[in-house]
């Protein structure tokens, strides 16, 4: 979700509170200026200690996000601090076709293709909807959060998408 610094905490562990707040101001900034329409998103415990984020965030246009990152726990200082290890970002247009138009995660590595890790985009072409292969590698350095994803699809958006004609709904589904 936020590759800041961490004050005193070892590299990418953050303070769980800290996370949950950045992602809630997140997710208002992209409610007000009108581009997130709804955001039904979960924690839970994903055993192991680990807990799931998870769920849709649906945006103008008819577009959607469904997440799943799965965070280390950590308790350090009597406090639970965690780190993203483990995520999908699936960005799309809603609809009887479920179109997709890109996907980052780290599920599993392209070693065929020369990637040295597991982080990726998968492409779609929106004239075709095919994916583009091959994924491109985008690195541990270069992973994208919660808030690069939104703000890409949203340029995905302006650029591209309000031009294919595509028929959607601007109003959030139950």
């Amino acid at each position: 979700m936020w590759r800041g610094s961490e004050s005193n905490v070892s590299a990418g562990w953050l303070p769980l509170d800290a996370y949950l707040t950045i992602q809630a101001h997140v997710l208002a900034d992209f409610r007000s200026d009108g581009f997130l329409l709804e955001e039904r998103l979960s924690l839970s415990e994903g055993g192991d200690e680990r807990l799931l984020v998870e769920g849709r965030i649906r945006c103008r246009g008819g577009l959607f996000i469904d997440v799943e990152e799965f965070l280390a726990v950590r308790t350090a200082r009597g406090r639970r601090h965690v780190r993203s290890v483990r995520y999908s970002f699936h960005a799309g247009i809603e609809g009887p076709l479920g179109l997709t138009i890109f996907r980052y995660d780290n599920h599993h590595s392209y070693l065929r293709e020369g990637h040295p890790d597991a982080h990726h985009k998968h492409v779609f072409d929106p004239t075709t909807w095919a994916e583009r292969p091959p994924p491109e590698w985008i690195g541990e350095e270069r992973r994208r959060n919660l808030s690069d994803v939104i703000a890409e699809l949203r340029q995905w958006w302006e650029a591209t998408g309000q031009h294919l004609g595509l028929s959607h709904s601007e109003d959030p589904h139950p």
